[in-house]
């Protein structure tokens, strides 16, 4: 019910500014041709060192260069980007301690993009990335994946030296951003996106009477689909986002509950 909700309200905000962008386009004193010729279209597609250069995207017909619309237009921002970011544990269940110092994010996104421009100011991109995380454990406590193929908490042996118990997974990114120009090449950013969840996998790592010792584990028990809602704020190709998602990463009937909550940085090309 609240992802419907949400779908609805992107609808609603996207159908408003579009509607708007066209008004504010011929109360500026531009004609509808010309509104029509400066948005050809709808959705542009594009693939990052593939597609034409962004400062082709933003040129404009001469004719045009001297409106008061044209000249109050932002350019494009950049929305593919290299993503990192450390993670922290939220809503955690009783004994699990994601260490944030050593849990960490690395993201392409918006490998491919369709993006449109709503109005003078703002944007729409969906688009299609990749997502590598790493929930680590550094405390006392590991994660134990039993025959049963359900993952429990439970303490290092007698004497052990912990190094690490890490939960990884990778998934596909779909996310749904707006961009909003905030003027002299700042932009912010948000939206939901999805997760489709192929893959995680388990790692603990500790020493033992002087020996080290390693537990692999993979096709763990995950939430295959899951959302979340990111926000970023960038001048021109460096920003700082922030990342929450209210879904558990492993399925409730298999491990611990713990969501989680990410912040770093995004370098844009």
């Amino acid at each position: 019910m609240k992802t419907k909700l949400i779908l609805i309200t992107i609808m609603t905000m996207a159908i408003t500014c579009g509607i708007k962008a066209q008004n504010d386009s011929i109360a500026a004193g531009i004609s509808q041709e010309m509104y029509n010729e400066d948005h050809p279209g709808g959705w542009d597609f594009s693939i990052p060192f593939l597609s034409p250069s962004r400062s082709k995207k933003n040129d404009v017909p001469a004719q045009y260069r001297t409106s008061t619309y044209i000249l109050n237009r932002a350019p494009y921002p950049h929305a593919t980007s290299f993503n990192f970011g450390f993670i922290s544990g939220a809503d955690e269940a009783p004994g699990v301690n994601i260490d944030m110092g050593q849990s960490f994010e690395l993201e392409l996104r918006n490998l491919v993009a369709f993006d449109h421009r709503l109005s003078n100011t703002s944007f729409i991109t969906l688009g299609f990335g990749l997502s590598w995380r790493n929930y680590r454990m550094t405390g006392h406590n590991q994660f134990l994946l039993n025959d049963d193929g359900t993952i429990t908490l439970a303490p290092y042996p007698t004497g052990a030296n912990p190094k690490f118990s890490r939960i990884h997974t990778f998934s596909l990114v779909v996310p749904l951003q707006f961009h909003f120009a905030l003027g002299g090449y700042w932009y912010f950013s948000c939206g939901p996106e999805l997760y489709f969840n192929t893959y995680a996998s388990l790692k603990t790592r500790y020493s033992l009477n002087g020996e080290n010792q390693k537990f692999e584990a993979n096709r763990l028990h995950r939430n295959k689909v899951t959302y979340g809602l990111m926000c970023d704020i960038t001048y021109n190709r460096l920003g700082i986002y922030f990342k929450y998602s209210p879904c558990n990463v492993l399925q409730s009937d298999f491990g611990p509950k713990f969501k989680s909550m990410t912040a770093g940085l995004r370098l844009a090309f």
